[in-house]
């Protein structure tokens, strides 16, 4: 679906007044290119000011200032955000999706865009047209691309149309929910849930070693937990476990398998049977108490979407144990790795 914006009575006049400022910019800047992003959203302002003399839009524009969202407003409906880049392309990073400091009386916003590298040119664009994907810095941004085609912004690809997303409770949620619908098999996720402090983000990745031992320790528990597949036999079973370090803790291992596999086989006591496991299996024996408790504390949502499951079972522990099992590598036919764990509760 093509997510076009409604066309107001008074576009065509903004519109109108943006070709005008275009062209007042160029002219104003004769071809000068070496300025900073703060002058250049003055002097898209000033030229704004001057092509509204005459028209409905005179005395009516606004610099708002810094860190408010958009830089420009024209008659308390309209909005310009001002971009610019030294580069000879159209792309750039753009403004936060959670749009917080939004003046709330502006409904249509446009781009105005500076291409300073190349030959110097001047665009302007309604700002949902040229969105593609969202980036993250500090927080997720949208991407701006003046040459995005239609239907291809990032509100065609997750199926709801921009304002219905920037009024909505919780923008990245769905955001979140889209990028997940789209990973490969051990790729993952790695920004916050929302700007604020409740779950801040080092910039720091830090190697695996330099985590408390508490926080090892939790993660081990919380990778047996959510990624049953380490206990099967393909080559890749600790990829997903590796983005959730990285995601979730800031920190990276470069022999991770080691952290689960490391050591020789060790002999259990399983259903009144002598049995050698596996360092793996040793090690799930090892936590089951702590994986008990801590897959009934876990966020149900959390266990559904890793477990790539449909719903969350009343019996969380249960369904759990079938993964386990399903993943699992024998070690005899009659013992399985749900086995191993409940020893390690007795």
């Amino acid at each position: 679906m093509i997510y076009v914006a409604k066309p107001n009575a008074r576009e065509k006049d903004f519109t109108g007044l943006l070709e005008k400022s275009r062209k007042l910019i160029l002219a104003f800047l004769g071809g000068k290119q070496n300025i900073s992003s703060t002058y250049f959203e003055t002097i898209v302002f000033e030229q704004m000011c001057e092509a509204a003399k005459g028209t409905t839009f005179e005395g009516k524009v606004k610099q708002t200032g810094t860190y408010i969202f958009p830089d420009i407003v024209a008659n308390k409906y309209f909005g310009v955000e001002v971009k610019m880049t030294v580069n000879d392309h159209w792309t750039s990073t753009g403004n936060s999706i959670l749009e917080s400091s939004r003046i709330e009386d502006v409904e249509r916003i446009y781009i105005v865009f500076g291409k300073f590298g190349g030959k110097l040119d001047i665009r302007y664009r309604i700002y949902q047209e040229c969105l593609p994907e969202i980036s993250v810095t500090h927080s997720p941004r949208y991407r701006i691309n003046m040459d995005l085609p239609l239907g291809k912004s990032i509100f065609d690809k997750i199926g709801v149309d921009y304002d219905t997303l920037r009024n909505d409770p919780n923008p990245i949620q769905k955001i979140k929910d889209y990028y997940r619908s789209q990973l490969k098999e051990g790729e993952e996720l790695w920004w916050i849930d929302q700007d604020g402090d409740d779950k801040a983000v080092s910039p720091i990745i830090k190697p695996f070693r330099g985590l408390s031992d508490k926080e090892k320790e939790n993660f081990v528990v919380e990778a047996m937990i959510l990624f049953p597949e380490i206990f099967g036999n393909s080559n890749t079973k600790f990829e997903r476990a590796a983005a959730y370090l990285i995601a979730e803790y800031n920190a990276v291992s470069a022999n991770l398998r080691d952290l689960f596999t490391a050591g020789g086989k060790v002999k259990l006591k399983i259903r009144a049977k002598s049995v050698l496991v596996s360092q793996l299996a040793y090690r799930l024996h090892y936590r089951a108490k702590a994986i008990e408790k801590k897959i009934e504390e876990m966020d149900g949502k959390t266990l559904v979407y890793y477990w790539r499951s449909d719903k969350l079972e009343k019996d969380r522990l249960k369904q759990w144990k079938k993964l386990l099992n399903a993943k699992f590598v024998l070690v005899k036919s009659d013992v399985f790795v749900s086995d191993i764990f409940d020893a390690g509760l007795l």
